[in-house]
């Protein structure tokens, strides 16, 4: 069991959603939550989100984006 708080616009957007397309609300956000997970797993850029107070180097983000031989033309 997950409570979500979600901002007053988003839960009308919801509930609009789900009562034009007959879902439950439960079904649209497990699979919007399935669908995020999967694409952050995917994209090389989703673990610095947040590091906006951490030092990530230029180099570290290359190397995330690119690989290691970042530097090689």
């Amino acid at each position: 069991m997950l409570s979500v708080r979600l901002a007053p616009d988003l839960a009308t957007e919801l509930d609009v959603f789900c009562a034009t397309g007959e879902q439950s609300k439960s079904k649209v956000v497990q699979l919007a939550l399935r669908n995020f997970l999967r694409d952050a797993r995917d994209d090389p850029f989703f673990g610095l989100i947040g590091s906006g107070n951490r030092a990530c180097t230029t180099d570290q983000v290359m190397r995330a984006s690119r690989g290691d031989d970042w530097r090689q033309p």
